[in-house]
């Protein structure tokens, strides 16, 4: 009997395809994210499931899958797996690490350019039939990122690869890392500090107990007037709330990939405020990066179904397989 693979969430055909000759599939076809309760109807007598960050598999949804052999997901990041529960369940997760550090970082940089320098706000000023007059000295001014100090939180790749462009630039770059590191140009400092003295502070670190609302609301109180708060790590690593108040009273401006809510919702506080650029989650939205981190999930599951080791595995202490 073929085994059974649950996809959870809605791919070309084109990926899913191959899959087809060598696992039973049951995909999920909804826009939205897939319900707890159905996948862990489907999970029931499946081996493998290949997902994203839009599926939480909590504790509960693992210990009812007694017949799962991996899980397997398209991003680097882990938050939305019960990593814990995983492995003491025996059953590792593959990740795609190493893939997305370079349209990440450049998305880092352009939000950055984006945000000070106002340029959405001055895209739906014109397309509102702002625009009545010719060059004005005062229209829309920003800031140089080349006058700009620029803290970065986490230099894991990512923050690194983001640190080597703004080198380019020639801002100064203040830089925060869990674990002590040297990276040219950087300077190391404490991560109060940083918030405190840098014009616009860029967040990399990964989300962890200890890392959520890591930009909290005495770090966001801290930062200069005019100063930038640039996010593409996690929603969670920012207390969203006293962000909106500092953006509604124009003290600070932001740059946001990414939100403790996904998809952000209609009414959401943030899509009113002309001084927020946000992007729906694109981090690594080009198609060479988003196809390597879909052929390192394949390689992951294939994989894990045959009970062979991962290539990319997110918790490699696990001991043995399920099966």
């Amino acid at each position: 009997m073929t085994s059974k693979c649950v996809i959870s969430l809605d791919l070309p055909e084109d990926i899913v395809a191959p899959l087809r000759d060598q696992f039973d599939l049951q995909t999920w076809s909804g826009k939205e994210a897939m319900p707890e309760v159905t996948l862990q109807d489907w999970l029931a007598d499946a081996e493998g499931l290949l997902c994203a960050l839009s599926t939480s598999i909590t504790a509960s949804v693992i210990a009812g899958a007694a017949q799962l052999k991996v899980i397997s997901t398209i991003s680097v990041g882990v938050d939305h797996i019960d990593l814990a529960a995983a492995t003491a369940a025996g059953i590792p997760v593959g990740h795609t690490p190493g893939v997305l550090v370079d349209s990440t970082a450049d998305l880092a940089v352009g939000l950055m350019i984006a945000a000070t320098r106002r340029i959405a706000e001055a895209d739906r000023w014109m397309r509102t039939g702002q625009w009545s007059q010719g060059w004005q000295s005062d229209l829309l001014l920003g800031m140089d990122l080349s006058q700009a100090t620029v803290g970065i939180v986490g230099l894991g790749p990512v923050g690194e690869a983001t640190a080597k462009r703004l080198r380019g630039f020639g801002c100064g770059i203040l830089g925060w890392n869990r674990t002590p590191k040297i990276i040219e140009g950087v300077e190391m400092v404490d991560l109060d500090d940083l918030f405190a003295r840098c014009d616009i502070v860029s967040l990399h670190t990964a989300l962890t107990p200890d890392t959520v609302q890591i930009a909290s609301r005495s770090r966001l109180a801290s930062m200069r007037a005019g100063a930038t708060l640039i996010n593409t790590g996690r929603g969670a690593l920012v207390d969203e709330a006293a962000l909106i108040e500092a953006l509604s009273s124009g003290r600070l401006r932001a740059g946001l990939d990414v939100f403790e809510t996904e998809p952000l919702p209609v009414d959401h506080p943030f899509l009113s405020l002309d001084n927020a650029v946000l992007l729906p989650h694109v981090g690594s939205a080009t198609l060479s990066t988003r196809m390597a981190m879909v052929t390192r999930a394949l390689d992951n599951l294939r994989a894990g179904m045959s009970g062979e080791p991962l290539p990319f595995c997110a918790n490699p202490e696990v001991s043995g397989l399920r099966g």
